[in-house]
């Protein structure tokens, strides 16, 4: 590769993290000690489908985050029946927040390594200086990161909550550019799962992008290169 990388900026969850497994255990340890109600498969996805689009709502700025961990609970828990309308509104309210705070402080204990995540880093580590970028919660990202295994790589860890804006905001930015001194987009490569969020930031910024497009869904991606798997992402970084 002939570009003059400086600086890799990597997404965590779902590039190196296994964000669904990760939601999963949470999710369903919460419910099972809650209520005692044991989430099917199917009720599961449909977490995972409201929690997705709330956070394309809060990438658009349609949302704020107090409301989005408000939002996702409330749609979920009405939609498999734990909230029936018999309560007022101020009470589902003061309910999916308990549930919501139960959910994330088990989720910042879970970390789920991807296959090659580790080796991949570290070989990467070698030749560039990485940094993590993320939307998330700073004390839940930052527990998460402390069980990671390969941790030690990264030089610094960029969170939506600690900068005050969400990729793709091209001002989160600054959160990065305040860890290295060079805000020359040209020096970093953005790398991430998602198009909305760590694609758009990097081309929001100017900087070149790829993609880490593991599944096999059929979706098509306007970045600079796109990769199926972590071993790919690091010989094309070779």
């Amino acid at each position: 590769m002939s570009r003059n990388y400086q600086y890799l900026l990597i997404d965590l969850d779902d590039t190196l993290l296994d964000w669904y497994k990760t939601e999963r255990q949470a999710l369903t340890e919460t419910f099972r000690e809650r209520f005692s109600r044991v989430l099917t498969d199917a009720e599961v996805m449909t977490y995972n489908a409201i929690n997705a689009e709330c956070w394309k709502l809060l990438e658009r700025k349609m949302i704020t985050k107090p409301q989005l961990k408000v939002k996702r609970f409330l749609e979920f828990m009405r939609e498999i029946g734990l909230l029936d309308g018999r309560e007022d509104a101020d009470t589902e309210v003061a309910i999916v927040q308990d549930v919501n705070r139960d959910y994330m402080e088990r989720m910042s204990g879970i970390v789920v390594e991807f296959p090659d995540a580790a080796e991949v880093c570290r070989a990467l580590a070698k030749r560039y200086r990485i940094f993590l970028i993320t939307n998330g919660t700073d004390w839940v990202q930052r527990g998460r990161l402390a069980g990671v295994s390969f941790a030690d790589v990264f030089e610094g860890i960029v969170i939506s909550d600690e900068v005050g804006c969400n990729k793709p905001d091209p001002a989160f930015f600054r959160g990065v550019t305040e860890l290295t001194g060079d805000d020359d987009p040209a020096h970093y490569l953005v790398i991430g799962d998602s198009l909305t969020s760590d694609i758009a930031f990097g081309r929001a910024i100017g900087a070149d992008t790829v993609w880490v497009h593991t599944r096999d869904d059929g979706k098509q991606g306007e970045a600079t290169y796109t990769v199926t798997s972590l071993r790919e992402l690091e010989a094309l970084l070779a």
